[in-house]
């Protein structure tokens, strides 16, 4: 495959500005039924600031509204990008037949991405759960990433895990999955993607993703067939603007031999 590739992963909250302290919770709670378009605006700023310094290929976000009430109908996709990101795309994350894409509380919240180049993308959606989107995008024939948000059910996390490993394996080339798998038991749930060693976890096991109060989880991860991760890197990266940190995903060139390059 072709790189070097940087890929941002970000679960921006809806750009509501609050972050992992029990007290944002408590102090911001009404951002939740309505957040002022300064508050998202500093939030974004914020983000836009992060990306600026990484300056990624690929940016990819869950929990971004396109314009609902509780967002003062802003699309904060529109908001974030610019000319250095003339390609993007925002999409609802329910299901296509779901009420909750209409309802004035729910039809904003999205999943989005923006990138530099214009990579081919489709959107996908799994048969279970509410929240159902999944991305997939083609980097070049031989690699393709997908990025999703995953249920808050455990039963269902499993039917969408056993889905997501379906949609990897039937790619021919180098994959990698991006997300918010919501692993609230823990990576253990991941068993079914990892078992058999086609895929690896490029997260660390001891670096969480995710904070409130005092509980630290890893729910935001990478997942990389085994080839690909002999040239991946992944980094976690703090956002004061989200209970979330996002993910870097660096890949690095392969020789002509298919090797590392040095």
């Amino acid at each position: 495959m072709a790189g070097p590739y940087t890929i941002l992963m970000s679960n921006l909250a809806y750009a509501r500005g609050i972050g992992g302290k029990i007290s944002h919770h408590v102090r911001y709670l009404h951002r939740h039924f309505y957040c002022a378009p300064t508050v998202q605006r500093r939030a974004l700023e914020q983000l836009g600031a992060l990306v600026a310094r990484e300056d990624p290929d690929l940016c990819c976000f869950v929990e971004i509204d396109q314009g609902s009430f509780p967002s003062a109908g802003m699309n904060q996709l529109k908001a974030l990008a610019g000319p250095h990101y003339g390609h993007a795309h925002i999409e609802n994350k329910y299901g296509p037949e779901s009420g909750l894409r209409s309802f004035f509380i729910t039809r904003g919240k999205s999943n989005g991405f923006m990138a530099k180049q214009p990579y081919p993308f489709e959107t996908l959606y799994l048969h279970h759960g509410i929240k159902r989107l999944v991305y997939k995008i083609r980097l070049n024939p031989g690699f393709t990433l997908f990025f999703s948000h995953l249920s808050l059910n455990r039963r269902v996390r499993q039917l969408q895990l056993l889905e997501i490993r379906q949609l990897m394996l039937a790619e021919a080339g180098d994959v990698a999955f991006l997300g918010d798998f919501n692993l609230l038991t823990g990576l253990s749930e991941l068993e079914p993607l990892l078992h058999r060693s086609e895929f690896v976890l490029l997260n660390r096991h001891d670096e969480p993703t995710f904070r409130f109060h005092k509980r630290d989880l890893v729910l935001d991860v990478c997942l990389c067939s085994r080839q690909l991760a002999s040239r991946a890197t992944l980094r976690v990266l703090p956002q004061p603007y989200s209970d979330h940190s996002a993910l870097l995903l660096h890949i690095g060139a392969a020789s002509p031999s298919g090797g590392r390059r040095a």
